[in-house]
Formats: C-alpha cells, sequence, structure tokens
C-alpha cells in the first residue's frame, strides 16, 4: 500500500525504528556488571536467540511464531533498558514496566499501513510473559541457554574468569534439545578446566 513520504504514519516508523536501534547500543547489564570488556548488547542476545529458535529440530513446534517471539521479547527494554537480577527489582514491577513499555511502542506503530504489526508486536510479548503455550516455553528455554552460552563464551575469552551464577539458570531449561546443548556446556566449562590446570596434575 502506498503512502506519502511526510505522513505521521512513516514519522512513527522512523520513530520507532530509532527506539529500537538503542537495543544494538545498550549492553546486558549481568556481563557489565561482571566487568567484561565489550559486553554484548541486547539485541546481540535477542539476534542469536531468534537463529537457536530458527535451528529447532522439533518439529511439532511453530518455528516462524518462535523466531518472531523471540524478536520480539525484549523489545521493552528499548525503553526502560535491562534490569538484571542484581538490581533486586521486584518481578512485578519488572513485567509491569515491560508491558507498558511495550504498549507505547505498539502504540507508536498503530498508524502503520501495515495495522497488524503493531497487534502480532503486543500479541507475541504477551505470549511470551503468559507462558501458557509450547512456543513460549522454548523461546523462554532459548533465552536462558543463549546466556549460558555467552558465559561459556566469556569464560574462555577470559581464563579464570568465574561465571558459575550464570550456568545455574540452566535450572530451568527443560525442552530436550536445548537440556543436551546446556550439558555439554556446562560439563565443558572453561573456567572448571583453567581450574584444574591451575590445581595442577597432582590435584
Amino acid at each position: 500500500m502506498p503512502f506519502a513520504k511526510d505522513s505521521k504514519a512513516v514519522q512513527d516508523v522512523i520513530q520507532f525504528l530509532h527506539i529500537m536501534g538503542r537495543l544494538k547500543d545498550t549492553p546486558r547489564r549481568g556481563w557489565v556488571d561482571n566487568e567484561l570488556p565489550n559486553p554484548e548488547s541486547i539485541s546481540d542476545h535477542m539476534y542469536r536467540m531468534s537463529l537457536m529458535c530458527m535451528m529447532c529440530p522439533d518439529a511439532s513446534l511453530d518455528r516462524n511464531k518462535m523466531i518472531r517471539m523471540a524478536l520480539c521479547h525484549d523489545t521493552g527494554e528499548s525503553i526502560i533498558g535491562d534490569i538484571s537480577p542484581a538490581m533486586k527489582v521486584p518481578k512485578e514491577v519488572k513485567k509491569q514496566r515491560e508491558t507498558q513499555a511495550v504498549q507505547e511502542l505498539c502504540a507508536l506503530v498503530s498508524s502503520s499501513p501495515d495495522t497488524t504489526f503493531s497487534k502480532e508486536l503486543g500479541d507475541l510479548f504477551d505470549e511470551y510473559e503468559a507462558q501458557e503455550t509450547e512456543e513460549s516455553h522454548f523461546v523462554k528455554d532459548m533465552d536462558l541457554l543463549e546466556m549460558i552460552v555467552q558465559a561459556h563464551g566469556y569464560e574462555m575469552m577470559n581464563p579464570g574468569k568465574d561465571l558459575s551464577s550464570f550456568f545455574l539458570s540452566g535450572k530451568n531449561i527443560h525442552h530436550p534439545w536445548a537440556r543436551a546443548i546446556f550439558e555439554t556446556l556446562l560439563e565443558t566449562r572453561p573456567f572448571l578446566q583453567w581450574q584444574k590446570q591451575q590445581l595442577g596434575p597432582d590435584a
């Protein structure tokens, strides 16, 4: 559908895209708190999560929906930032802030000629937060697993860095494919290998 280049709808889309751009520049708080150099951004996390959903071998799940859900689930952080557990923000307060932020984003693009995007963004976010469908469960697993893959990578790049607290989240991963990856990452943790080397062969 054609529309005028200076219309409100076009200006709203541009504003929305600039807001989404903040996700590229906002580092994930957990890595900042652990003083890791060049910490990944929120969009880095969402991008690899989306690829992981695309790789899902489970034919009973809607891969396309999960990819879109992964792309949408943290969009609210473009407004409220990344709230880590260390910040001790109550779960309900965090959820309320994220929901309000996503509603603002949906309202911003509601005048777009493709009005389905605004609704889909809101619906996918709500489905992820509700955690009542198999697809939302899998995307939640990928949210945790991607973080653990990143922790594994950071331990590899920073010998002696102990990121055990991030691996603890693996207890909440349930899908068999995701668990197999998690358990392999856990068994091959670079920090544990480094620790063994420091103790010597007789330890």
